[in-house]
């Protein structure tokens, strides 16, 4: 490993070298007085920024503040992002921004070349913006229907979906120079606690992992994946020591390194999550993790806790208990990475074919491409006699609340915008609706001829299927979240299933069950 990152590893002092194993988050829009800490930092060595919805207002304002951070950065710096598509999307707070579709809605098109297309939309707008560094795909194979955290956003529940459908997108980030990071090794898929809140169990065989769970990673590394997150999860199989995956010299140096041969960088995921926070202090925390082989240490935070967490690990490290040897291990494949992607070049970030550093982002030539392929992403599993719809026939429609699911809350899209020429109504429900709502429900529904009922995780809030069993007039059912299984107990005209809640798919829904 030769070039320009080994003079930069020889011109660092431990300080500037245990900074470059950090990932940061900041509050703010620009760079100001409240954020100085990031600014600071990365005058001083850091190795990254991860940007939240908090710091994006519009697509120009975060690709000066990318710019700005840029600049002032000693080594430049990961720009980093979670932008999954669909449920997650930090971009939420753009107005006209790119709608997106969940992985498990792109799997549902059975069509590789789609999601190449999709992919490569994002990878445009996270140019436009910036960002090198994309914490996606999602590489978790959805075992558990009671899974709470990944669900849609898994390409699948088996590892052959997972593995087909994530591979033109981790290929195509990394033909436009966005780095990704497939998560949250070894697998989250199987898990029935979310790691955010606690740190889950995974009680399954080695076998198990290894057959179902781990092969989608494995065919990424076979595949050239230069980056890797690893999950907050103990995993029994792998070490009796209850320790999570991200903190385990079993799984990241014993599995991962020296077994699967994985030279690229290996990144925890939030070192807040309840998973590590809820059990350690975070110097423990990273002195164990650092051990163990991870490379960077994500924290959504800044503050004064982080700077000084810097110092007590230079005061480790001098201490002897973290080697060197180790420490440079992981700031010398950093420097790789970021010179392998031009980020320790020169150059400014590459923009989209028709926009120059000056243009305005324009979403809608982009969202265009991504409706279209939200119509393919869209299964008709029962077709009625509801379908198409008469437009003689008065229609109320059930939608759940948006505004309580997390990162969907700023949609306000509604498939009664794209039903103006059919007789309806359009009533909001709670996700989990109260026995007193249910039976306004109920009173109102004898006024129409059906329902367009569309479901939401009702795996999770039971009270959806609850009302659905006591409906009597004919229902259109339509499943946005995770897969829903219906019993006998359920009678249904039509069926139709979409994995995602977001704009396009509200607005292909709209389209099928007028025209089909």
């Amino acid at each position: 490993m030769e070039n320009i990152y080994n003079k930069k590893m020889n011109d660092l002092s431990l300080k500037e070298k245990i900074s470059q194993m950090f990932i940061l988050g900041f509050s703010g829009t620009c760079l100001n007085s409240e954020n100085k800490n990031i600014q600071n930092l990365s005058k001083n060595g850091l190795g990254g920024v991860i940007l939240f919805a908090e710091n994006i207002h519009s697509y120009n304002q975060i690709q000066d503040l990318s710019k700005e951070l840029q600049d002032i950065s000693k080594i430049p710096l990961f720009i980093s992002i979670d932008q999954e598509g669909g449920l997650v999307e930090r971009t939420i707070n753009i107005e006209n921004k790119v709608d997106y579709l969940t992985a498990m809605a792109l799997a549902s098109t059975k069509n590789p070349e789609l999601i190449k297309n999709h992919t490569q939309i994002m990878a445009e707008e996270l140019k436009f913006m910036g960002v090198n560094m994309d914490f996606a795909p999602v590489l978790d194979v959805n075992t558990n229907i009671n899974n709470p955290i990944i669900g849609v956003r898994s390409f699948g529940c088996n590892a052959e979906d997972v593995i087909k459908y994530s591979e033109p997108a981790y290929k195509t980030f990394i033909e436009n120079n966005i780095i990704p990071v497939g998560k949250h090794f070894p697998g989250h898929g199987e898990t029935s606690v979310d790691s955010h809140l606690d740190m889950p169990v995974v009680d399954l065989s080695f076998e198990d992992l290894e057959n179902t769970h781990v092969k989608p990673f494995k065919k990424a590394i076979n595949n050239g994946l230069d980056a890797m997150m690893i999950a907050h999860v103990f995993y029994k199989a792998f070490d009796n020591e209850n320790n999570p995956a991200s903190l385990s010299s079993k799984i990241i140096t014993g599995y991962l390194k020296e077994k699967l041969n994985y030279k690229g960088l290996i990144i925890s995921d939030d070192m807040v999550m309840g998973g590590i926070s809820k059990h350690y202090n975070y110097l423990d925390a990273c002195i164990k993790g650092i051990r163990a082989g991870i490379d960077l240490f994500i924290f959504r935070n800044s503050g004064n806790e982080i700077l000084t967490l810097i110092e007590e690990l230079v005061k480790a490290a001098e201490n002897d208990l973290i080697s060197m040897e180790r420490i440079d291990e992981s700031v010398e494949k950093i420097l790789f990475i970021k010179e392998k992607y031009g980020i320790l070049s020169d150059k400014l970030p590459c923009h989209p074919v028709g926009h120059s550093n000056n243009d305005s982002w324009n979403s809608e030539i982009f969202q265009d491409k991504i409706d279209k392929i939200a119509l393919e992403s869209i299964k008709t599993e029962k077709k009625g006699n509801l379908i198409p719809l008469n437009k003689d026939k008065n229609f109320l429609i059930l939608s759940p609340d948006k505004s309580k699911i997390f990162n969907l809350a700023k949609d306000s899209s509604k498939i009664s915008d794209f039903l103006k020429e059919i007789k309806h109504k359009e009533l909001i429900y709670s996700l989990n609706p109260e026995n007193e709502e249910i039976e306004n429900i109920l009173n109102k529904i004898k006024d129409f001829d059906a329902v367009i009922f569309i479901e939401y995780n009702s795996v999770f809030f039971k009270k959806q299927f609850e009302l659905i069993k006591k409906i009597k007039t004919p229902v259109i059912l339509i499943n946005t979240g995770i897969p829903c299984v219906l019993d006998n107990s359920i009678k249904i005209d039509s069926l139709i299933k979409s994995y995602c809640l977001r704009k396009p798919t509200i607005k292909a829904l709209a389209q099928i069950i007028k025209e089909n």
